[in-house]
């Protein structure tokens, strides 16, 4: 076997592997933001920008990018409340 088709053939079994983390990584970030979402309208009326589904939402389609901005727009320093 030449390096080649040792690397293809590496590829593609660790292709499922990645598939199954990478969708792991974005239920459970979903799954954190609708634990968060509780905590959030305690301090205020609603969430911000969004309503909360579609935050649940975000969260489940952008995985970690989702995450960063509900944190960023919720609770960093730069949020308004």
């Amino acid at each position: 076997m030449d390096i080649n088709t040792m690397s293809a053939t590496l590829i593609n079994n660790s292709l499922p592997i990645i598939t199954a983390f990478t969708v792991l990584i974005h239920i459970f970030c979903g799954l954190g933001i609708a634990k968060d979402i509780p905590k959030v309208l305690d301090r205020r009326l609603t969430t911000i920008l969004l309503p909360k589904n579609i935050w649940i939402l975000v969260g489940l389609v952008f995985g970690i990018w989702g995450l960063f901005i509900y944190w960023l727009i919720h609770h960093s320093t730069i949020s308004r409340g």
